[in-house]
């Protein structure tokens, strides 16, 4: 068999739910030499079984089963596996689209100085409706900006890296958990340039049960303590405004969040969908009647407006016959 050019490193834990399309968005890739290094996390739901089968379908499905160790011990236990130049990202509730693997490999290949690429993402909800797409700094010094102001600079699932610089600096850290992937581009950032490209190419899951609305004090204590780092690193004094940006509670994900999401990206449907959801969760609650407002006064003036709310199509998986 051919060496692969691209390994993909994915974690999986109990994902059983959405796990076999995002398989299958990476199998209809249109760059085919690749390999899905499939970490099961000690699932025990049925992922493992469906894991399985697909391997049983398409040789470029590696499965390797461990005991449960987080996000970081699946991560690095992935890279472990990893021979290709080249490492994915990718995670098991997401949708790859279908030029990302070729877009992204062709990008670092003419871009020798570039140590890992991202792009632009459309966001979901968990019914897999379209929400609204989030685009990030294309350049090496917008990102590393907004990283050292904790905003996203890049969406972890959709970068693309080069492997002998993630080994050189160690993978993913433990100590950073839930923020390992704003660690590891901080420190990527100091041995060569990141990017971004412009074209959505993941469809990005938003849900209660993701991994990124589901930790607290301790993701906010991280984030001051890499923030610390980060900026002593390059000489920098970190601003109190900004520690007490890092410290500051993130609302849950939920109907709200979704509303909001929908209504700002001209998704009525979508956010009438979760609005209701909202009205039946809280309806006495300040945060319902004002996402309500809000969403009413975007959809007239989008309308006035006559602004353009396409979004990219999410692509249609193919099922075994």
């Amino acid at each position: 068999m051919k060496p692969s050019d691209i390994d993909v490193v994915m974690p999986i834990y109990n994902a059983e739910r959405y796990l076999e399309l995002a398989v299958r968005s990476l199998l209809q890739q249109t760059y085919p030499n690749f390999r899905i290094v499939c970490i099961d996390d000690g699932s025990t739901d049925g992922s493992s079984d469906i894991l399985a089968a697909l391997a049983r379908e398409d040789s470029r499905v590696a499965v390797f089963r461990q005991e449960n160790k987080g996000l970081v011990g699946a991560l690095n236990a992935g890279l472990s596996q990893c021979t290709a130049p080249l490492v994915a990202r990718m995670d098991a509730d997401d949708i790859a689209m279908p030029e990302r693997f070729r877009l992204q490999r062709e990008f670092l290949n003419s871009h020798s100085d570039v140590v890992a690429v991202g792009a632009a993402i459309l966001e979901l909800d968990s019914d897999g409706e379209a929400l609204g797409v989030d685009q990030f700094g294309s350049t090496h010094e917008a990102i590393e900006r907004d990283m050292l102001r904790t905003k996203t600079g890049m969406a972890h699932p959709t970068v693309m890296m080069r492997r002998e610089v993630v080994d050189s600096l160690g993978g993913y850290r433990l100590k950073y958990e839930w923020i390992e992937d704003l660690d590891l581009w901080l420190r990527m950032a100091e041995v060569g340039r990141l990017a971004n490209l412009p074209e959505v190419l993941l469809c990005y899951r938003q849900h209660g049960s993701s991994g990124t609305w589901s930790v607290g004090q301790k993701r906010r204590e991280r984030l001051v303590a890499l923030m610390e780092e980060a900026h002593q690193r390059r000489g920098l004094q970190l601003p109190s405004s900004l520690v007490e940006r890092c410290m500051a509670r993130r609302s849950p994900s939920g109907p709200n969040k979704w509303a909001r999401k929908a209504s700002r990206n001209g998704q009525w449907g979508v956010a009438l969908k979760h609005l209701a959801r909202q009205w039946s969760a809280a309806p006495l609650s300040l945060l319902t009647w004002r996402i309500t407002v809000e969403a009413t006064l975007r959809s007239a003036t989008y309308r006035l407006r006559g602004a353009d709310n396409t979004l990219p199509e999410v692509p249609e998986i193919k099922r075994a016959a």
